[in-house]
């Protein structure tokens, strides 16, 4: 995240996972010296695609970039998961740092991002290579494709084409991961943007909510403290989609969070403002 402050069916055994960034605003107070807007704090999560619980989270200075907080998250990766990224991550030094941890990768790379092409695979995708420092080569495996969406209407169908998405991978075995496949899975990722969406808008009370903390230790408390709701709103909601044989996404966090919050007792009493730690 940027902050202004279970498994898929007939594929691989793996646990899929999505990077996403996310930033916070935070509190006014923060920001008595400098003028402009809110300063920011910049989130980074892995998240596991099929239930939507959080894997690991990083944060720092909004000034921090993406690449560098995906480091501290690699940490959590290893064998058995296809872990999935978008167009801000991929960077010979990052991916090899990834795929070294034994995770398979499936990560979204931009128009300007160059992939000569070393050898047409059967099925239309190919093999290409990453440079590296000294003359360093990774081969990866690209996938290239576009959606078709059709509409219909009182005049008939109509389609509309999107723009070129552009896949590479570990996976480099056309017939263990077919393409048509890993572009399916790859939709996937996008459920991890509704995260953000649980938590900023339907657990923290809006898009332009600020942090209330007014020191950098109270923003990190807090963001930990949200987090750790959020995940276990979720535990909530998997156990109860396990006992009503259900798929997790068949559960509504809006209607979880709702429930959790009518079973908190009213005589609860945060500490009052001037108690504020550090």
């Amino acid at each position: 995240m940027a902050w202004p402050a279970p498994g898929f069916p007939g594929w691989l055994p793996a646990r899929r996972a999505g990077q996403r960034g996310e930033r916070r605003r935070l509190h006014p107070r923060l920001q008595r010296r400098r003028p402009g807007p809110y300063p920011q704090v910049r989130l980074l999560a892995l998240v596991e695609c099929g239930t939507k619980a959080m894997i690991g989270a990083v944060f720092d200075s909004f000034a921090v970039g993406e690449r560098t907080l995906a480091r501290r998250l690699l940490v959590h990766l290893h064998t058995g998961m296809l872990v999935m990224a978008d167009r801000g991550f991929p960077a010979f030094g990052l991916w090899q740092a990834a795929a070294d941890r034994g995770a398979q990768l499936l990560w979204r790379v931009s128009d300007s991002f160059t992939l000569p092409v070393d050898h047409v695979l059967s099925d239309g995708t190919y093999l290409s290579h990453l440079n590296g420092p000294r003359g360093a080569r990774i081969t990866v495996r690209v996938i290239e494709y576009t959606v078709l969406t059709t509409t219909l209407d009182k005049d008939g169908a109509s389609g509309e084409t999107s723009e070129l998405f552009c896949l590479i991978t570990t996976l480099l075995d056309p017939a263990s991961a077919p393409a048509r496949e890993l572009a399916e899975l790859y939709t996937a990722r996008w459920t991890s943007e509704t995260i953000f969406k649980h938590i900023k808008i339907e657990q923290r009370g809006g898009r332009t909510a600020t942090l209330r903390s007014n020191s950098p230790a109270m923003v990190e408390q807090e963001l930990w403290a949200m987090l750790c709701v959020y995940q276990a709103l979720h535990q909530l909601a998997a156990d109860s989609a396990h006992r009503a044989h259900l798929p997790v996404s068949h559960i509504s966090f809006k209607q979880t969070l709702a429930a959790a919050r009518r079973s908190v007792g009213a005589d609860f009493s945060p500490s009052p403002a001037d108690r504020q730690g550090p």
